[in-house]
């Protein structure tokens, strides 16, 4: 729910991606965050959404960010997912969301994972880090796999959470990724400019041919 109200009612482009012709499908992450773990939520997440009483997590680093705990139980339940409500033809994901993202994208492309479903065919990443996990540093060393979706990656030139150059890292990995600057905007889900739609929109409807 609250990614929904990320795209919807603090961002356009929610509204923007239904104009590209998109149905959006809102997954939740399986895991509900302890009492220690929701100490390191965002104050402003609570503060823009003081009715959620429960914060989810796709997985836990731990403290110097090698090692990601439950990522394997989570690969599987987004492999049931797709089983069950796809196919899917591309990915949004914002902060922890689009880190995911961008690391499903990679093991399918090198066959690891999600290997019965349909290829994805592109990714909208926002402020998000390639995975720092011990385990996945050997993707971003080799060469990029050949069957990559598209991405278009947008980050804020004032984000304190994610620095900018680790969110342009990210791109870097994706061949002919666009990596675009919000002027202005922190570690949120950006309001896109009317040039920036379009650009959106374009993107999307030329990755689905």
């Amino acid at each position: 729910e609250i990614f929904r109200q990320q795209l919807f009612k603090f961002s356009n482009i929610g509204a923007s991606l239904e104009s590209a012709g998109m149905h959006l499908e809102f997954v939740d992450a399986p895991y509900r965050c302890t009492a220690e773990d929701e100490e390191k939520v965002y104050p402003v997440v609570k503060q823009a959404f003081p009715e959620c009483t429960e914060y989810f997590e796709w997985y836990r680093a731990n403290d110097d960010s090698t090692v990601y705990h439950r990522l394997d139980e989570t690969i599987a339940y987004l492999e049931k997912v797709m089983d069950e409500r796809g196919p899917f033809d591309g990915i949004v994901g914002f902060s922890q969301g689009g880190s995911l993202a961008h690391l499903v994208a990679f093991l399918q492309a090198t066959g690891q994972a999600f290997t019965r479903h349909a290829p994805i065919k592109f990714l909208v990443i926002m402020s998000s880090r390639r995975s720092r996990a011990t385990a996945h540093q050997s993707l971003w060393e080799a060469p990029p796999p050949a069957k990559l979706p598209k991405a278009l990656v947008f980050y804020g030139d004032k984000d304190k959470a994610i620095a900018p150059e680790e969110v342009q890292r990210l791109a870097s990995t994706i061949q002919g990724a666009e990596a675009v600057c919000i002027r202005g905007s922190d570690h949120r889900v950006p309001q896109l400019s009317e040039e920036h739609v379009r650009k959106l929109v374009v993107f999307v409807q030329d990755s689905l041919g």
